[in-house]
C-alpha cells in the first residue's frame, strides 16, 4: 500500500488521491495480523514494545458476563433521543450473574446505593490507562483501592436504578473510556465491544491490531499505531526497518502537503 505523488503541473491543490489517503490515517481500510514472525522480520518489535499500553489495548478485554446477548449496543445508546448520558453496552443477563474485570487494574469507585439512573456501580482504572464502569448491579464484591485481576469477579448483575432494586430490567451496562484514570465527561465513552479479546487467551501470540502502518517520510521511517480516540502515535524506526518483509503496509510520503498533513494527524512525526 503506497501513498506518494507529486503535484500536477498547473494544479495548486493537492491531488485528491493523496489527501484521501491522509484523511484515512485514523481509519485505514486494512485489518491485518501482526505475527511475531512479521515483527521480527520488520525489526520493529522493540519499538512496538515502547508504545503506551493504550495503543495496544484493542482486542484485550474480557466481557463482563461472557458471550451473552447484547440488548442495547453502544451505538444504540448514542442513537437515543436524547442520547444516553453514558453510552455503553448492555449485556442481557439475569440478576445475580457474576460480573468480572475486563483487565487488570484498581477499583476506583464503589457506589452501593441504588440512587440515580445508574444504580449500584463499580468503576475501575486499568493498568493500560483506560477506565471501565459497570452499572445496575445487585451486589458489589470489591472495595475502593483494591487490586483486581482480569476475569476476577467484582460484582453481580442486577436491576438497580432510580432508588430501587428493580428500576430497570436485569442487565449489566458496561462503559469504557480510553486514556483516563478518572472520567470527567461521561458522554466520552468508546464502544467496549471494539476492545474485546479472546477470553481464553488474553495474550495471543498473533495479536490483531487495527490500522498499523509504517510511514516513510523522505527516508525517515516510523511505526504508526492508533491510540483509541487520540491521535495515532509514531515511533521512530532505524533504517528502513526491513518494512517490505514485515507485511505491514508502508505509506511513502514524499510531497510537502502530504507530509504536513501527516504531521498534523500523527503524534511523533518530526
Amino acid at each position: 500500500m503506497i501513498l506518494s505523488g507529486q503535484p500536477r503541473a498547473g494544479d495548486g491543490d493537492p491531488p485528491p488521491e493523496d489527501l484521501g489517503g491522509i484523511a484515512c490515517l485514523r481509519g485505514l481500510s486494512r485489518r491485518g495480523f501482526l505475527t511475531s514472525a512479521a515483527l521480527a522480520a520488520s525489526g520493529v518489535s522493540a519499538a512496538f514494545a515502547l508504545l503506551p499500553d493504550t495503543a495496544r489495548a484493542a482486542g484485550g478485554y474480557q466481557r463482563p458476563c461472557g458471550n451473552v446477548r447484547i440488548s442495547s449496543s453502544w451505538q444504540d445508546h448514542r442513537n437515543r433521543t436524547p442520547p444516553s448520558g453514558e453510552p455503553g453496552t448492555d449485556y442481557a443477563v439475569g440478576t445475580g450473574t457474576p460480573v468480572v474485570a475486563a483487565a487488570n487494574g484498581t477499583i476506583r469507585l464503589v457506589k452501593t446505593d441504588t440512587s440515580t439512573a445508574t444504580g449500584r456501580v463499580v468503576g475501575m482504572a486499568h493498568d493500560d490507562g483506560n477506565y471501565t464502569r459497570h452499572l445496575h448491579l445487585s451486589r458489589i464484591a470489591v472495595s475502593t483501592g483494591q487490586r483486581v485481576s482480569r476475569g476476577q469477579t467484582i460484582a453481580y448483575s442486577g436491576s438497580s436504578a432510580n432508588g430501587s432494586d428493580s428500576g430497570v430490567g436485569p442487565h449489566v451496562h458496561t462503559s469504557l473510556w480510553l486514556g483516563t484514570g478518572s472520567p470527567t465527561t461521561f458522554g466520552a465513552t468508546v464502544d467496549f465491544e471494539n476492545h474485546v479479546g479472546d477470553v481464553t487467551d488474553p495474550n495471543p501470540p498473533d495479536q490483531e491490531v487495527d490500522d498499523v502502518f509504517i510511514a516513510n517520510v523522505r527516508g525517515n521511517w516510523y511505526l504508526v499505531v492508533p491510540q483509541g480516540t487520540a491521535k495515532p502515535r509514531a515511533v521512530v524506526l532505524g533504517g528502513d526497518s526491513n518494512a517490505a518483509a514485515s507485511g505491514i503496509p508502508v505509506l511513502n510520503f514524499t510531497w510537502d502537503p502530504s507530509i504536513n498533513a501527516l504531521r498534523a494527524a500523527v503524534d511523533g512525526i518530526g
